[in-house]
């Protein structure tokens, strides 16, 4: 059944994110600052939607529904911003169609507006040229859009999600949903229009790295049972510690060691709050994933998360036990 209206959610854990924007699988690793936080409203409009966002710090690796295609605004603190390894600047706007992969990463907190739809009526609705990389499958793109064109859109978005915030029950009306989803269209369409924006080509090297981190992530995906070390990424992607460096630092913005040891801490997380293990103790976990400095351990997790381990396996045999009651 498909829904309508406005949904309001915050999520406090990276997992819960992965299909919080139906149409789109987000995995995101935090990276320090503070607790992990994303406040997401998403305005259901028939056939598509339209989602606005605040998250703390993280990269991610974003990837589009086979059957949708994503206009991405990124709002606030976009020039900390890199996505597929090219750093933004105001008014860029990036395209993602069905299959195609995302990578992003922003050291400090950001806002950001996704318009997603049906992929096989992008043609119909947006109108962009037979060329466009929105109507490829698997194909991304970065565009800087003409300012008008953009601050029409953002002006759009700003005033979709206050009144979501203050009068949610107005978009429980046909109507004004009706007319809001047109408003998005001629604004999205001006964006996508040719004449109006120029596309943001990333060059050859920065290709090649997102390819290095995409295959880095994918066996780090296969091999979740266990903490994986630079040498062995080096060894399994035949590729040098130079290179796998170059790479991270380009698409990321921090080192494979720092990467890695996010990813380990996020098991540690995940251990901890299995209701499966809650009687594990927290250096039992940690010393399981590759962690023999104790101290710098704790510092580093409450860094990353914004508590301490023994708070986070706290909380969870807490809910456990009210969950058994």
């Amino acid at each position: 059944m498909r829904r309508e209206g406005v949904e309001t959610r915050r999520f406090s854990e990276p997992e819960e994110v992965c299909g919080a924007q139906p149409g789109v699988f987000l995995e995101a690793v935090p990276i320090g600052g503070g607790p992990f936080a994303v406040d997401l409203t998403t305005i259901h409009l028939g056939d598509m939607s339209l989602h606005t966002g605040r998250a703390s710090p993280f990269i991610g690796f974003a990837k589009a529904a086979p059957d949708r295609a994503v206009l991405q605004l990124p709002i606030r603190n976009v020039e900390t911003l890199v996505l597929n390894g090219v750093t933004c600047q105001r008014g860029v706007v990036g395209v993602y169609a069905r299959d195609a992969e995302l990578l992003r990463a922003n050291p400090r907190p950001s806002s950001h507006a996704a318009l997603i739809l049906p992929f096989d009526a992008v043609e119909k609705l947006l109108e962009p040229p037979r060329n466009s990389k929105i109507l490829q499958p698997g194909a991304y793109a970065l565009f800087q859009a003409d300012p008008s064109a953009w601050e029409n859109c953002e002006r759009v978005v700003r005033a979709a999600r206050e009144t979501a915030a203050t009068v949610p029950e107005i978009f429980a009306a046909e109507q004004p949903r009706l007319a809001l989803r047109e408003a998005l269209l001629r604004a999205a369409h001006d964006l996508v229009a040719p004449e109006r924006n120029a596309e943001i080509r990333a060059p050859r090297t920065s290709r090649a790295r997102r390819r290095i981190v995409v295959a880095a992530d994918e066996y780090l995906r296969v091999h979740m049972d266990r903490p994986i070390y630079t040498e062995e990424l080096c060894d399994v992607l035949a590729v040098s510690a130079s290179s796998l460096a170059e790479a991270f630092r380009a698409v990321f913005v921090i080192s494979p060691h720092r990467f890695l040891k996010l990813r380990r801490l996020s098991m540690v997380r995940a251990a901890l709050r299995s209701e499966e293990r809650p009687t594990l103790l927290v250096k039992s976990i940690a010393l399981a994933h590759g962690f023999w400095h104790l101290g710098q351990f704790a510092h580093d997790y409450r860094e990353t998360f914004g508590e301490s381990p023994s708070e986070t396996l706290a909380r969870a045999r807490g809910s456990a036990v009210a969950d058994a009651s």
